[in-house]
């Protein structure tokens, strides 16, 4: 009897390691498929929807500006950045070119950054925006479904989101702004 009575609770003690390490089991697969699915932001999102109303104070002085423009004759892109984004240092030659030779309007959205260094910025690299506004804590980013910095929107004239750049925007990226303005 003493002996059954041993087996008995040994069967019970199995049980529950067994349990434990199906437990884990499940845990550790459900971890491991987890790491294995690459998330990735997705540049469609917003694409086709109206840009949302955000109010921007300038960098530069007290003015404000509304978005989405109520001026339906051009097309304008946003762009989303910050003095201390290494990739927007890369873009921004290709943004003073769109201003320069194809006259559109930029907007610019400094992302979460100090004032006086994305003055800096701007005198140092030069000022593509026709208007540059702050945004401190980052909700007006956010708002339009931006993911970080940079990020660049292009506008149609009834203020719907035409084109979405995640990242730095490239040369042909620059070629898909101009194919959609004219």
């Amino acid at each position: 009897m003493d002996v059954l009575v041993f087996i008995q609770g040994d069967m019970t003690t199995k049980s529950k390691l067994s349990l434990l390490a199906i437990i884990l089991l499940i845990f550790f697969g459900a971890f491991y498929f987890s790491l294995q699915t690459k998330l990735k932001n997705d540049d469609l999102v917003m694409i086709n929807k109206m840009l949302p109303a955000i109010k921007l104070q300038s960098l530069q002085d007290d003015s404000y500006v509304e978005l989405p423009l109520q001026n339906k004759k051009n097309f304008y892109l946003i762009n989303i950045w910050a003095s201390w984004c290494v990739p927007c240092r890369q873009e921004h030659p290709l943004l003073m070119r769109l201003k320069k030779e194809n006259n559109l309007a930029i907007y610019g959205i400094n992302y979460k950054d100090n004032k006086s260094n994305a003055q800096k910025f701007l005198e140092e690299l030069g000022n593509p925006y026709f208007f540059s506004g702050s945004d401190m804590d980052g909700s007006k980013a956010i708002e339009i479904g931006a993911y970080g910095v940079p990020e660049t929107y292009l506008i149609d004239r009834e203020g719907k989101i035409i084109l979405k750049f995640i990242g730095p925007i490239s040369n042909t990226n620059y070629e898909q702004i101009i194919q959609n303005i004219k």
